[in-house]
């Protein structure tokens, strides 16, 4: 017993001393760094020898056993010039341990000992995230069953050592981040399509471009306006001096509604995180109805659709203080069909992604559609006559067709 003691202790004082001759250090380094060269040597000596040139101290627990099945055995290794923390990384990772530094002092056995022996647990009040979604993240640090959520107070609680805490309060310090908001300001109108016509040639070349001379005003060659918030400014094309040139088309619009060509569906507005979607509908619940067979037998039942205008957008903010948004629309007119006693849906959609600048505006067009109606009268009594009551009925049959413009408008909310 006492010679193998004795054998041992040789052996590391000569494993040291060939480090050191061969290795060493350099001198004034910032960074130890050793060479080492050793065939089937234990373990233990190997880090206790490479903690040692380090200048740092070592705890070794019990799991560091001679037996290469449990962590530990013996290594054969040649590393020249490795940082001595490197080498120590090296050594354990291929042995199956773990180690955990406190300072100048090296804690070294197996995962599971590292683990029990030094976690402990914390609790992080989240700010702004989900502590769901939070958790979802750090699964790729920390093992599930040892993340908790606390709901009511939106906090984490988790167990780990010192070295997973470290990692978890740098995750969640890029996770929990305050996200700024955009609001949204939508303008669904229906327009005569001869109309929209006229407008879209206006928007062209009815008026020379006014041109934005700052950030709030635009001037043509008389007057100025002060343009901040206002949805009918459109911008296209730049002047000489780079400045966007804008164009007004919010007057030709309020004409056309007062000359009854167009109508103002709706003015939604929502507001949502960076990221997040929002939606709004505007509109009604229709009831349906809706035929089933089934073994031979046939069921009706009512079931109630959506039918309106339906606006959803999911805002991104670039680094260069763009936004990017994936938006879809809708626009669904509900009309009564008497023959069926029921109700015929007609849809309107378009779905797109855009990108502007913060306060800018722009135009969805091209959802078209056309209305059918038909007015009846008659002459009581000689409507009635068959033959000659058609000299005594009137049938008139009108088609008219419109076209859904969606003026969108995005602001960063700070």
């Amino acid at each position: 017993m006492y010679r193998n003691d004795l054998g041992r202790r040789v052996a590391v004082l000569l494993l040291f001393f060939f480090v050191l001759t061969v290795g060493v250090v350099p001198a004034g380094a910032e960074v130890p760094r050793v060479t080492i060269n050793v065939t089937n040597a234990e373990v233990r000596d190997v880090l206790t020898t490479l903690t040692g040139v380090g200048g740092a101290s070592i705890i070794l627990d019990d799991s560091v056993v001679s037996d290469s099945s449990k962590g530990g055995g013996r290594i054969t290794l040649q590393l020249t010039n490795v940082p001595v923390e490197e080498a120590i990384d090296m050594v354990t990772k291929v042995k199956g341990l773990a180690y955990l530094r406190q300072g100048d002092i090296y804690i070294i056995g197996t995962q599971e000992r590292i683990n029990k022996g030094f976690e402990s647990v914390r609790i992080v009040k989240i700010k702004y995230a989900k502590a769901d979604d939070v958790k979802k993240a750090l699964v790729l640090i920390i093992p599930e069953d040892r993340l908790k959520v606390d709901e009511a107070n939106n906090s984490l609680i988790y167990t780990g050592s010192a070295a997973e805490a470290l990692r978890v309060e740098q995750a969640i310090a890029a996770i929990d981040v305050q996200y700024k908001q955009v609001t949204l300001e939508a303008q669904v109108m229906a327009v005569n399509k001869g109309a929209a016509k006229s407008l879209g040639m206006e928007w062209q070349w009815a008026k020379l471009p006014m041109v934005k001379t700052d950030s709030t005003t635009t001037t043509n060659s008389s007057d100025s306006t002060d343009t901040r918030d206002y949805p009918g400014v459109f911008q296209f094309g730049r002047n000489p001096e780079g400045l966007r040139y804008e164009f007004q088309f919010q007057a030709t619009l309020n004409a056309m509604i007062n000359d009854g060509d167009a109508k103002i569906l709706s003015r939604p507005k929502v507001t949502t995180l960076d990221g997040k979607q929002a939606r709004i509908m505007v509109g009604d619940r229709i009831p349906v109805l809706v035929e089933r067979t089934e073994n031979n037998k046939t069921t009706t039942t009512i079931e109630y659709v959506d039918a309106g205008i339906k606006l959803s957008y999911t805002p991104r903010i670039n680094e260069n203080g763009l936004i990017t948004a994936a938006v879809r629309t809708e626009v669904s007119t509900p009309t009564l069909v008497p023959e069926m006693k029921a109700y015929r849906i007609t849809t309107r959609e378009a779905e797109t992604t855009v990108r502007m600048k913060d306060g800018e505006t722009i135009v969805i067009g091209g959802l078209i559609g056309s209305d059918e109606s038909k007015q009846f009268s008659k002459i009581p009594g000689l409507g009635d006559l068959p033959i000659l009551g058609a000299l005594f009925r009137n049938t008139n049959q009108t088609k008219n067709e419109t076209e859904v413009i969606i003026i969108l408008k995005a602001k960063i909310v700070e």
